[in-house]
């Protein structure tokens, strides 16, 4: 507890805090400072809006292959169903992500400051990332 006093009390720790309290626009674009973190939820979000259905697909053509390949009638139903189960299952990963992206587009309005940093997590390549608009200009 005196450690906490201390730390309160002590000058430089105030100034300290002060100057970071005083520099803290709360009101001002939070999208500029938050936009490192949205670049990279943009490229998960890319990732299993993309990678994740192809992968599926491949795994059930994989399997669908493997049952041809034996020969065995009651094996390629299966592999066939499956593969089936997959295609619906990346389709639906997919459309996840677009409804929440649409919800979220929805949510947010155009004049918030929200706007571009939901836009720059969904469209990771659009020209909202500044971030990304700048490592691509390079």
């Amino acid at each position: 507890m005196n450690n906490l006093i201390y730390i309160l009390t002590n000058s430089d720790v105030s100034n300290d805090i002060n100057a970071i309290i005083s520099n803290t626009d709360v009101s001002g674009d939070i999208c500029s400072t938050l936009e490192p973190i949205m670049t990279i939820i943009g490229y998960v979000i890319f990732a299993i809006k993309v990678i994740v259905p192809v992968i599926l697909v491949l795994f059930g053509m994989i399997d669908l292959t493997k049952a041809i390949m034996e020969k065995d009638e009651s094996n390629i139903k299966k592999a066939q169903s499956l593969l089936i189960k997959r295609i619906i299952y990346g389709v639906a990963v997919y459309l996840v992500v677009t409804i929440v992206s649409l919800i979220m587009n929805l949510i947010v309005s155009d004049d918030s400051s929200w706007k571009s940093c939901v836009e720059c997590a969904f469209d990771v390549t659009g020209n909202d990332c500044s971030v990304m608009s700048n490592v691509w200009e390079n």
